[in-house]
């Protein structure tokens, strides 16, 4: 997997009550939707993370390593035999407010869902 984003909001740390602000949970969802909806909560449609083979959190074929930025920009390259490309054309990838624990279920405790995309095929 080859990742590049811009527009990443700034790390700030956990304040009181406000949660800590990246590095950023990364994760292919169920569902090809990007709908914002409900703009304190948004992405809700594109359901939970990608889970094909019913792991606990942390081992979901989805689970991708948390985004760092430096000046709103992250550049990432991983591999990953969880899955083939074809796999995953319509499904989502979402990017979280705050960084993925990989322990707490079902979803790491990742925050507020901030991007999301469309897996698309190229051909």
């Amino acid at each position: 997997m080859k990742v590049t984003v811009c527009g990443l909001p700034e790390y700030e740390p956990a304040k009181g009550d406000k949660p800590q602000i990246g590095p950023h949970g990364f994760h292919i969802h169920e569902v090809g939707c990007c709908e914002v909806g409900d703009k304190e909560n948004p992405f809700m449609k594109a359901g939970e993370h990608w889970n094909p083979d019913n792991q606990p959190h942390g081992n979901h074929a989805g689970d991708f390593p948390v985004l760092f930025s430096n000046n709103g920009y992250a550049h990432m390259c991983f591999f990953t035999d969880r899955f083939k490309p074809c796999d995953v054309v319509g499904k989502s990838v979402i990017i979280h407010q705050s960084p993925d624990d990989y322990r707490t279920q079902p979803a790491g405790n990742a925050g507020k869902r901030i991007a999301c995309g469309v897996i698309k095929s190229l051909k």
